[in-house]
């Protein structure tokens, strides 16, 4: 009776009675395939080929022959130089076997270097990357068979050890994301497929909630330190960041707030949060170097924060209508309503030399250490103030050089007081009431007198009315000082006169409201203080 053999390595299985004499020939030739089944084999493939043979056992064995084939190892390194990818059939189509392929091909070119690609038939395939190597097995189907990566969902149940210092865990078709192992370090996590713009290492932190309600945690990273020798505290969790919701998830809402957690002496909790609106809430105080800025896209320095505390802003400062700003004492210091008005709630201190004004003037009051001073600059610009009755009780006018007391509504002053002197020829009113018709109280006068008759001084107003008058005058050795009254369109009196050197004799006369002098002879200057009266 003829031997029979086994599927998959051809195993011959001698009959009953067969091969007299021959067993331990046949025997032998068996005992090589198993020896292979545990053995490792090198084999080469032929330059530059598209396609090879693993042959795992013969399609007829023959009894009594050793019957050997590559593919009958269990570890198979490919070796040879390619240049282009090659396909590997593992022959026959029934073999129902396992291998450990190293794919340790070189590049015959500079294209590579190329893959190894493992087939049964029209089944699956797997590919060995150059450098790699991958345990697979054969279904044996037939014309259907398939190559399957033994790994390809590989389940570990306990520890798994990378003992290389630089142990790389390469993921992907193409071996595009890296996990590195840096000695006494830690990891190394790397994009490596993609080098172009827009090409970053991605980790995304997955929750499997089916349903997503308000402080739900999405994903946290924590920070620990488990092996502490001082135990309690210390191997708590010191710190942590957190995605957390912020309200139920729908098919329109995802609001998520970032939570940032730190400890002191207790398990980490928040310390700051960033919301789905971008607010950011600090639990404590925020601190910048000296200098530091506070800003905004197109203002990045729109507050700069000194040494010394000192806040600059770059550009306005709004606050809400009614708002209010403070110390911790009194935070409602200043109030600023909607039409603009500042009120304070205590006193204003300036320093001294300090001053106050307005855009047009800003030295308008001056607040010197000894004295307050308005217009310190000498603007035509009046002061004015105001009573119950009258916006004008006190005004200073300026363009005048006066000073005006208890003003009607067209800034007529009721009594005047005038500051200078005038010129040559004209008369000065120093003090003076308001009041239809009336005239100077005191005003003052200067000019060259010659024989002509010549206004010194004058009511100024239609009336009846007079005064009084000290006139002085004379060019030394010939000078007078006289006291003279007088009545409009009436008489003059003069009297207390005192003369050195005989000065010329002067006529005073009346002309309507106005007193006339003329001098006997010569030109001589003349001065007058007056006190003038009017009365209907």
């Amino acid at each position: 009776m003829a031997s029979s053999y086994s599927t998959s390595l051809g195993i011959e299985k001698m009959a009953t009675g067969d091969q007299s004499g021959a067993w331990g020939t046949t025997t032998n030739h068996n005992w090589d395939i198993i020896d292979r089944i545990s053995a490792y084999t090198s084999v080469a493939i032929t330059t530059n080929a598209d396609t090879a043979t693993l042959t795992v056992r013969e399609a007829s064995p023959e009894s009594g022959t050793e019957n050997l084939q590559d593919g009958m190892y269990r570890v198979i390194k490919f070796t040879g130089a390619l240049d282009s990818n090659c396909t590997i059939t593992v022959a026959p189509n029934t073999a129902k076997v396992f291998f450990i392929i190293l794919n340790a091909t070189t590049d015959s070119g500079s294209s590579g270097p190329y893959s190894l690609i493992l087939s049964q038939g029209s089944g699956a395939n797997v590919t060995v990357g150059n450098g790699k190597a991958s345990v697979i097995y054969c279904d044996g189907a037939g014309g259907g068979a398939a190559v399957i990566d033994a790994f390809s969902d590989l389940q570990i149940t306990d520890d798994l050890s990378l003992a290389s210092d630089s142990a790389v865990i390469k993921i992907g078709a193409d071996d595009d994301i890296t996990v590195t192992h840096v000695a006494d370090v830690g990891l190394k996590l790397k994009q490596a497929g993609a080098t172009g713009d827009g090409s970053p290492f991605v980790l995304t932190l997955q929750t499997g909630e089916l349903d997503i309600e308000a402080d739900d945690v999405l994903g946290q990273i924590d920070f620990q330190a488990p092996d502490e020798a001082t135990t309690g505290d210390s191997q708590l969790v010191a710190a942590g960041i957190a995605a957390i919701s912020e309200g139920a998830f729908s098919s329109i809402n995802n609001a998520t707030k970032l939570s940032f957690k730190t400890a002191a002496s207790d398990t980490a909790s928040e310390k700051m949060s960033l919301s789905s609106a971008g607010l950011l809430t600090v639990a404590d105080d925020i601190v910048f170097k000296d200098g530091g800025t506070i800003g905004v896209a197109s203002a990045t320095d729109a507050m700069t924060v000194s040494s010394a505390g000192i806040v600059t802003f770059k550009d306005d400062i709004l606050i809400k209508d009614g708002g209010t700003i403070g110390v911790a004492s009194a935070t409602d210091a200043l109030t600023l309503s909607s039409a603009g008005l500042l009120t304070i709630k205590d006193d204003l201190v300036l320093a001294d030399g300090k001053t106050i004004g307005n855009a047009t003037t800003a030295d308008l009051i001056h607040l010197a250490a000894a004295e307050t001073v308005f217009n310190e600059g000498s603007a035509d610009i009046d002061f004015r103030v105001e009573s119950d009755d009258n916006d004008s009780m006190l005004k200073v006018n300026a363009a005048n050089n006066s000073v005006g007391i208890g003003c009607d509504s067209s800034n007529t002053e009721f009594l005047k007081v005038g500051t200078g002197s005038g010129a040559d020829g004209t008369q000065y009113d120093l003090l003076k009431f308001q009041g239809s018709g009336s005239g100077p109280i005191a005003c003052v006068y200067k000019n060259d007198i010659s024989t002509s008759a010549t206004t010194i001084m004058a009511v100024t107003v239609g009336g009846a009315g007079g005064g009084m008058a000290l006139v002085s005058g004379g060019t030394s050795p010939h000078t007078f000082t006289e006291m003279v009254t007088w009545a409009s369109q009436g008489s003059v009196s003069v009297f207390g006169t005192t003369t050195l050197n005989s000065p010329p004799a002067r006529t005073y006369t009346m002309s309507t409201n106005s007193l006339q002098l003329a001098l006997a002879s010569g030109t001589h200057p003349v001065a007058v203080w007056a006190i003038t009266l009017r009365h209907n």
